[in-house]
């Protein structure tokens, strides 16, 4: 039988109210112990007087939150201690409920065993840790949808679909006397709908891992062009030091915002020129670095002097990088002579709008649609699709050779296993010991 665990399970700090969690078979006697509360029949929020175990000296006041199994997180019985907000409190009640009997919990163990009790797939699992951590509108989206069982709901569905035929060949293998041998039509037509469906789930992938992780976004340009401005602009806020004088930005710096919903780190860097001011040169060298880490580059020039010959240099520097081309200060000019460029004001905030616009068009998530795709956000999860992909690929290639059901059959069981680590039905201790470290203690 599991131990009883308990850990704190919000963020460490002084706030309104604290939550010290307990799960385990022998939680309600946990929390009887050092609480005025005596019966747990139900699942109900239960006012209470909280105190220590030996002394019976009152800590607070507060509330239980009783939950019964199997209908908790966990599917175990659980208790939520609902206290005031002090981190010594939180953490005197933990000590308390420790003595009572529980057992500090491990990492992530509490999702870990609400994965363990069915509650969550390997991919809710994770989309647990993305909720906790999402950092704007789309992200959050995304880790809900996930939440919500998208990316599991799709892959069993394959699996099924690869079980199904995978026991027709085998029960013709086993008994060919009494059973007809499955169609190479009918396998062929499966194997070319499921390649279609990995196809897709791969490369909308790519657009849910920068959805989940943000873009960075450097901005370049020769000295004065307004780089800082429009940072600030950008940021909503001002954070940038801007002056008349050229070459005010030495360093690269960095603040993260939200572009119409995408979580984004925004670079300001120091000009592109020549120089010989040893400080300047060496802003230079960092802007440069950016450049080629940077997931789209802002190419700013300024609107007020026109295109000068640093501007064309710059453009020939940036050619093969994803780069949008802005002409800053439009409120001072009507025309910059540079082709497919984006007209803004960052003091007046002219066209800004349509910069942000532009800027996830050209990211490729201007048509996010969490209703009709699949965004598989996770490393782990699209690596299993690439390695699903090609034993398929395989598969395909011996259909096309043969026709012998035993050299398909391992084809076959090689893609179910590895679709079955994504959901977490066919899974190493190993991979669940990895993914569960992640997490931090109190979920």
């Amino acid at each position: 039988m599991n131990k009883t665990i308990a850990a704190i399970a919000t963020p460490p700090g002084t706030g309104g109210v604290a939550i010290v969690r307990i799960s385990g078979p022998d939680a309600f006697a946990v929390a009887a112990k050092i609480s005025s509360v005596k019966k747990f029949d139900k699942n109900t929020i239960k006012p209470c007087v909280l105190f220590e175990l030996n002394t019976k000296t009152v800590l607070d006041k507060g509330l239980l939150s009783v939950f019964k199994a199997p209908n908790s997180y966990t599917g175990e019985n659980v208790v939520e201690i609902n206290c005031h907000g002090s981190y010594y409190l939180t953490q005197k009640l933990l000590t308390e409920v420790l003595k009572a009997g529980a057992h500090l919990a491990e990492a992530g163990e509490f999702t870990k065993r609400a994965f363990l009790a069915g509650k969550l797939d390997l991919t809710q699992v994770e989309a647990v840790a993305d909720t906790i951590s999402a950092g704007s509108d789309l992200s959050l989206n995304l880790a809900l949808r996930h939440l919500e069982g998208d990316v599991q709901q799709k892959i069993r569905q394959i699996r099924g679909e690869f079980l199904q035929i995978l026991s027709e060949i085998e029960a013709a293998l086993d008994y060919p006397d009494e059973i007809a041998d499955p169609s190479p039509e009918k396998i062929r037509a499966l194997l070319k709908n499921a390649q279609k469906t990995f196809a897709q789930l791969l490369e909308d992938s790519a657009r849910g891992l920068l959805i989940k992780s943000g873009a960075v976004i450097a901005l370049v340009g020769r000295p004065n062009t307004g780089k800082s401005s429009l940072f600030n602009a950008l940021l909503k806020h001002n954070k940038a030091i801007v002056t008349a004088t050229p070459g005010t930005t030495r360093d690269a710096l960095e603040a993260e915002a939200q572009i119409n919903g995408l979580r984004v780190t925004l670079v300001d860097t120091a000009g592109l020129r020549e120089t010989q001011d040893a400080v300047e040169k060496l802003g230079v060298e960092r802007s440069r670095a950016h450049l080629q880490t940077a997931d789209l580059v802002l190419a700013v020039f300024d609107a007020a002097s026109g295109a000068a010959a640093e501007d064309r240099k710059i453009l020939e520097y940036l050619r093969g990088r994803p780069q949008l081309r802005v002409a800053n200060k439009m409120d001072l000019s009507e025309k910059v002579d540079i082709p497919d460029i984006i007209p803004v004001s960052a003091k007046t905030g002219q066209n800004l709008d349509l910069l942000a616009a532009k800027i996830l068009e050209k990211l490729d998530l201007r048509r996010v649609d969490f209703s009709k795709n699949i965004y598989i956000s996770s490393l782990r999860q699209k690596d299993q699709l690439i390695r699903a992909a090609q034993i398929l690929a395989k598969t395909l290639d011996a259909l096309e050779t043969v026709d012998y059901l035993d050299v398909l059959a391992p084809h076959l069981q090689g893609i179910v296993a590895v679709l079955g680590e994504i959901t977490g039905d066919a899974v190493s201790d190993e991979i669940i010991e990895q993914i569960f470290a992640n997490f931090c203690v109190g979920k």
